[in-house]
């Protein structure tokens, strides 16, 4: 049944930009598009430039009909938004493109309904709450990652206050606000003194794995078993550890690449050219970045998966990783600080976590993985008994009952507005 309500969906990095929160995006858009009149308000995709944004056609591709995309041409600031959010400025390099869709709102904006916006990136916080004070839109707003916490870590913490205060200013004028985890939910009501039925938790949501795809174990014992990691290579997770695990094990056993091999995916970023690439050692591959209907098979036939935090900065986070394993039924090894993404994979036992930057008890969680059959079918029968708590049905449902119950009396529609053809480009007005 669908609702027929207006819902803008507000978020910056949406499909074909391949990837990080354009993933979860195109999954959130799609599950909505089934109950809601959805216009999804996103930027387009531009070659060149400062930033480079990796393609992702797969993505495009499996978008639902049903949306109604409106891509904004971001206005050319000259360098000036990046320059000025490297020096710690601006909480978002991508002010230039809400820029563009404030001076087109009448055009994008075109009938009641509630607004939705998702962080990251901060600029959709931005537009959201521009458009709800301007047109007396409800806001739900949505926190994927914890804005001030993330952006006032290291030299920024001198610009916290300036962080929560508009932090404090967007989740004021929210009707609701959702969160990843319990931690996080349980941080932002005692920040903030807000009524405990303001914020909800909505874990992250994942493109399925059919089941038929799902790998069995022991169904090909020829081959040697495969860990996988599909993801970016930054700073923030510091992937390499893997390889410097692999390493540590190689050293004792020469033979471990008949045994077990390494299989990394992601796009060649300055980090992985200075960090990553010089640790690729036999028995380890890397694929480079490739299409996510892709990686969802090339999950689906791994044997083990593999992710990471770098410090306690990101214990709040529950990476998608997380639950692309979870969803695809693949014994998990990672390296995480104490938080959220850890205790799922303890708690739940799917998997065995070495904290950060501890190669050696990474190396040990590998060899276990590896060489206990046993373990492994483990992990995967309780991810199976966990999957419907966590999966994306269950997870969109509580953002349906909150937009349904969202009250559009009283709200004012633009006036002069235009209505744009599904997938169209709004131009800077």
């Amino acid at each position: 049944m669908r609702f027929k309500k207006r819902v803008y969906f507000i978020a910056c990095c949406f499909p074909p930009f391949g990837r990080g929160n354009a993933i979860t995006n195109s999954c959130v858009a799609n599950h909505l598009a089934a109950n809601f009149d959805v216009g999804v308000v996103c930027m387009e995709r531009e070659d060149g430039g400062l930033i480079a944004y990796q393609e992702d056609s797969s993505l495009a591709d499996a978008l639902d009909p049903r949306l109604n995309v409106m891509r904004v041409k971001a206005a050319n600031w000259r360098g000036l938004n990046i320059a000025l959010y490297a020096a710690g400025l601006l909480p978002c390099y991508y002010l230039n493109w809400a820029w563009s869709v404030w001076r087109a709102r009448k055009n994008i904006f075109t009938q009641p309904g509630a607004v939705f916006a998702v962080y990251p990136v901060f600029s959709d916080l931005v537009v959201g709450y521009w458009v709800s004070r301007r047109y007396g839109f409800p806001l739900l707003v949505d926190f994927r990652d914890d804005f001030s916490g993330v952006m006032a870590s290291g030299w920024r913490k001198v610009l916290r206050p300036f962080y929560r205060y508009i932090e404090k200013r967007i989740i004021g004028a929210a009707e609701r606000v959702s969160v990843t985890t319990e931690a996080l939910r349980s941080d932002i009501l005692a920040r903030y003194e807000l009524p405990p039925d303001k914020v909800e938790v909505v874990y992250n949501i994942v493109p399925p794995t059919p089941a038929a795809e799902r790998h069995a174990e022991g169904t090909d014992t020829q081959r040697p078993l495969r860990a996988i990691y599909a993801g970016a290579m930054s700073r923030v997770q510091k992937p390499e550890v893997l390889l410097k695990a692999y390493a540590h094990l190689l050293a004792r056993d020469n033979e471990l690449p008949k045994r077990l091999e390494i299989e990394f995916y992601g796009p060649e970023s300055p980090y992985f050219s200075f960090k990553i690439r010089k640790l690729l050692t036999r028995g380890c591959q890397f694929g480079g970045f490739r299409p996510q209907a892709e990686i969802g098979q090339r999950i689906a036939e791994s044997d083990i998966g593999f992710f990471s935090l770098s410090d306690a900065t990101f214990a709040y986070a529950t990476p998608t990783k997380l639950f692309d394993y979870i969803e695809a039924g693949l014994p998990i090894v990672a390296s995480l600080p104490e938080g959220a993404a850890r205790d799922i994979v303890e708690r739940f036992e799917i998997g065995l976590v070495a904290d950060p930057g501890d190669v050696v008890g990474l190396a040990r969680c590998l060899e276990e993985m590896t060489n206990s059959e046993k373990l492994r079918v483990k992990c995967k029968v309780n991810m199976q008994s966990i999957r419907d708590q966590f999966s994306p049905l269950t997870q969109v449902e509580k953002w349906n009952k909150i937009l349904y119950n969202m009250d559009l009396g009283g709200v004012q529609v633009p006036s002069n507005s235009l209505v744009y053809e599904k997938t169209g480009v709004v131009e800077k007005v």
